[in-house]
Formats: structure tokens, C-alpha cells, sequence
């Protein structure tokens, strides 16, 4: 893909039930948990809040165990939540929609083409680089007001991550990589939240990043 060689990181059925024990579920090994998720959707809903943005619906590309529809039951609690997950265990555990960032079709799987907010948290990186390029114009697609945004860059890796609890076994591409697919579509506002430039908000020159 993209001139890289295949990674078992490129097949769905690596995201076991061992995956997300070890990432997800060990409290001795995971990367994150509800509470950090938490946080991560307090600042969404702050940026939500400062720009008179009702978030009516939702959009969790990858949603794993739940932990984005967790906090939304608490920031959105009227918000309509749509989780959307490759891994077959989880779906028959959890009893997510089945699909990929890369194809999925929202129209029919949700009955919408647009919502007011989008998660994609720790997804990109386990894509090659057509396959993630598609996926960040979904994302835009898809996009109707806010986008919460995370993935492992190269500098992550090298600098800034617990390689002991995160996956390494992923696509490392450069941040300016990310950056300049998301800025045709998005505003940077910080900590991974993102702002869909066809919603028109009125930004300050020093307000974004």
C-alpha cells in the first residue's frame, strides 16, 4: 500500500478479544480508559459550548469499547450516538455496526450523510496511505460541525509516547502529513478537536491553532 510493505496492523481480525485486553482492558497494559476519554470529550464539549454548537448526533468511527458513548450519554445526553467499529469480536460483544472508516456508508447504516460531531480516535495510524487519505475525506464528508481527531504520528513514537502500553505495530506518518489533508476541510482548534469549515464558524485570527 502506498509503496509500504503489508503490516498485520492492515487486517480487521487482528482486533481480538487479546488486542483490546492488552490496549484497553489490563489496567497494567492499556493506553487509555473511560476517564481519559472523558477529558477528551469535556474539551470537545467545551468548544461546543463556546460556539453555540448543539451536538444532536454522533459519529464514532473505531469506537471500540464504548468510552466516546460513555461521555456522550453524559455531555449529549440527547444526542443521537452511532458507533461504527471493524473488529468483528467487538460487534458481536458489543453489538456495534460492522464497517470500515474507509468505505462505510452512513447514509444507510445511520439513516444521516452529516453529523454534528465525528470521533476517529486511534484509527488512522493502522492504515496505508491511500487508505488513510480516503478516510480523512470521509471524515470531511462525514463532518458537519466538530471532529475529535487522534492518531500516532512518527514524532509520537519517537518522543512522546509509552511504547510499553502503546501499539507500535502501525503506519507512522509525519504530523504535517495529517495536517495538510485535514486543513482543506477543518480548522485546527487544538487538543485534536477540529472545526468543519463548511459549519462557517466565526473564528478569531488567534482563536485556532
Amino acid at each position: 500500500m502506498a509503496g509500504q510493505p503489508r503490516r498485520r496492523g492492515d487486517a480487521p481480525e487482528r482486533f481480538d478479544r487479546a488486542y483490546y485486553d492488552r490496549f484497553y482492558r489490563d489496567p497494567a497494559t492499556r493506553v487509555s480508559d473511560a476517564a481519559a476519554v472523558g477529558k477528551l470529550a469535556a474539551l470537545t464539549a467545551a468548544w461546543a459550548a463556546c460556539l453555540d454548537f448543539e451536538v444532536r448526533s454522533i459519529l464514532d468511527l473505531g469506537c471500540g469499547l464504548g468510552h466516546w458513548r460513555t461521555a456522550a450519554r453524559r455531555r449529549w445526553p440527547r444526542a443521537a450516538y452511532h458507533g461504527v467499529e471493524c473488529s468483528q469480536h467487538l460487534c458481536d460483544e458489543l453489538g456495534w455496526t460492522h464497517g470500515s472508516i474507509v468505505d462505510f456508508d452512513p447514509a444507510r447504516a445511520c439513516g444521516a450523510e452529516r453529523f454534528d460531531l465525528v470521533v476517529c480516535q486511534g484509527v488512522l495510524q493502522y492504515l496505508g496511505d491511500r487508505q488513510a487519505a480516503a478516510a480523512l475525506r470521509n471524515l470531511a464528508r462525514w463532518s458537519d460541525g466538530l471532529l475529535f481527531l487522534e492518531a500516532l504520528t512518527a514524532l509520537d513514537w519517537r518522543e512522546r509516547c509509552d511504547r510499553e502500553r502503546t501499539d507500535g505495530d502501525v503506519r507512522l506518518r509525519e504530523g504535517a502529513w495529517y495536517r495538510r489533508r485535514l486543513g482543506r476541510d477543518f480548522v485546527a482548534l487544538g487538543g485534536g478537536v477540529f472545526a468543519a469549515r463548511r459549519a462557517g464558524f466565526p473564528f478569531f485570527e488567534l482563536e485556532t491553532a
